[in-house]
């Protein structure tokens, strides 16, 4: 869907960060499970695909233990593609604590490559014992679209005295970055072009969430 397209991603950050300063809020996407959803733009321009909305691939953040954080990422594209490499760019990342692979994924510490492929292009400097590659062959072992959904799930220990609301500010603030290579796209046709993402939308749902509490806060000051 066009939502989820570059030329979008400022205006949305921006509708964000002046919520912020308005009401002192930070959007949650689902507060009962504590779950963030990021989606991935993709900013490289490798081949055809790269506005393509087939591809469709995201993130969930979630915690259930105190300083500690949970990235599980998916790819839920219609297209051929598989998620190969994952980085990290600052933040309060401590370390990796466990890397947990799902169904068909086959993920380990330590991607090939210092850099996010074409990170240089946004100023990304991925740190690099935060970074996570398939093992060979990639393209099978990476996170492709199947039904269930495949996924791997990264989890990091944090600085002491965070939590994963601070790993949330960043990551809307952009202190944080979290970015993928995507390989393999459209192999079931014979292509094999690759492209890197970055993960800087919230869902909709959250925006949604936003956009009623600030209404309701405006309504609650005029009366």
């Amino acid at each position: 869907m066009e939502e989820y397209r570059v030329n979008h991603v400022r205006f949305k950050v921006l509708v964000f960060l002046a919520a912020i300063a308005a009401f002192g809020v930070i959007p949650v996407s689902n507060v009962q499970a504590n779950i963030h959803r990021f989606y991935f733009d993709i900013f490289t321009e490798n081949g055809p695909y790269c506005d393509d909305p087939r591809l469709n691939m995201y993130m969930e953040v979630s915690n259930g233990e105190p300083e500690v954080v949970d990235f599980t990422f998916y790819n839920i594209s219609t297209i051929g593609s598989s998620l190969a490499k994952i980085y990290f760019d600052d933040g309060v990342l401590l370390n990796i604590a466990t890397i947990t692979n799902g169904p068909g994924t086959v993920f380990e510490q330590g991607a090939s490559g210092a850099n996010l492929p074409g990170g240089n292009l946004i100023g990304f400097v991925a740190d690099r014992e935060f970074t996570i590659g398939a093992d060979p062959p990639p393209s099978q072992n990476g996170v492709n679209p199947a039904e269930p959904p495949e996924w791997v799930k990264i989890r990091f220990n944090l600085d002491t005295g965070s939590d994963m609301e601070d790993v949330i500010a960043e990551l809307y603030t952009g202190e944080l970055r979290v970015g993928i290579h995507i390989i393999s796209i459209d192999n079931l046709t014979g292509g094999s072009y690759s492209e890197s993402a970055l993960a800087v939308i919230p869902e909709p749902a959250t925006l949604s969430l936003l956009a009623i509490g600030a209404a309701a806060l405006l309504r609650k000051r005029k009366s």
